[in-house]
């Protein structure tokens, strides 16, 4: 009876939700931002990254939601996307799954190679150039079922160049394995720590409700 009633209260508390592959993932609601996949200017903004996988859900915070028409005219930060990928939505991943994930990512973006044909596909698909290679400036686990790498990366679009902090996720729920990203524009040390307690947060309630 009382895992019953448990199961009920965390069933309830899931007010939006989307499909991996045929696994239901319920979209935690976020203080201060806006889950706005469905948008007509959010759907162009996240056209490009269609091509690998599907984008799950896309927050705004709220002052950047005031002006959701009008995304292709300014520049923003401080938002979350969670995506995945065509070649795993139905494919059961086990804990295992996370380090190879991480292991891959982190040889893509730190290894000069791979990193010069990934940043000329970034100036390609999206009309920013990635202004230098990224830093790594952590990794962590705070839980069995996700792996945190904290990046730092410069990006250029025209004359204006802008230092992004990015927390990136490699998050196992249900069996499936997608990422949640974070990115908010850097402003010294206080910025990165802030970005981390907000991703951990966003990580935690995202658990919770899977």
């Amino acid at each position: 009876m009382i895992g019953c009633s448990y199961q009920k209260k965390k069933e309830s508390a899931c007010t939006d939700s989307t499909l991996y592959g045929y696994v239901s993932i319920c979209l935690p609601e976020i203080g201060g931002m806006t889950e706005c996949r469905a948008h007509a200017s959010v759907q162009a903004v996240i056209q490009p990254y269609l091509a690998s996988g599907p984008v799950l859900g896309y927050y705004l915070n709220n002052e950047t939601y005031k002006q959701v028409d009008k995304l292709n005219e300014i520049t923003y930060e401080d938002y979350f996307m969670i995506y995945g990928d065509y070649q795993r939505e139905n494919y059961a991943a086990q804990e295992a799954d996370l380090d190879l994930a991480e292991k891959a990512l982190e040889e893509t973006l730190f290894d000069g190679t791979h990193f010069d044909r990934i940043s000329s596909r970034v100036e390609a698909d999206y009309g920013t150039i990635t202004a230098g290679q990224p830093a790594l400036l952590e990794k962590y686990s705070r839980h069995r079922n996700v792996r945190t790498m904290i990046v730092l990366m410069k990006y250029k679009n025209g004359e204006n160049e802008t230092s992004v902090v990015s927390a990136v996720d490699f998050v196992l729920v249900k069996n499936r394995l997608f990422n949640l990203a974070y990115y908010v524009a850097y402003s010294g040390g206080k910025s990165i720590d802030d970005a981390k307690i907000k991703n951990d947060a966003f990580v935690e309630k995202l658990l919770q409700l899977n």
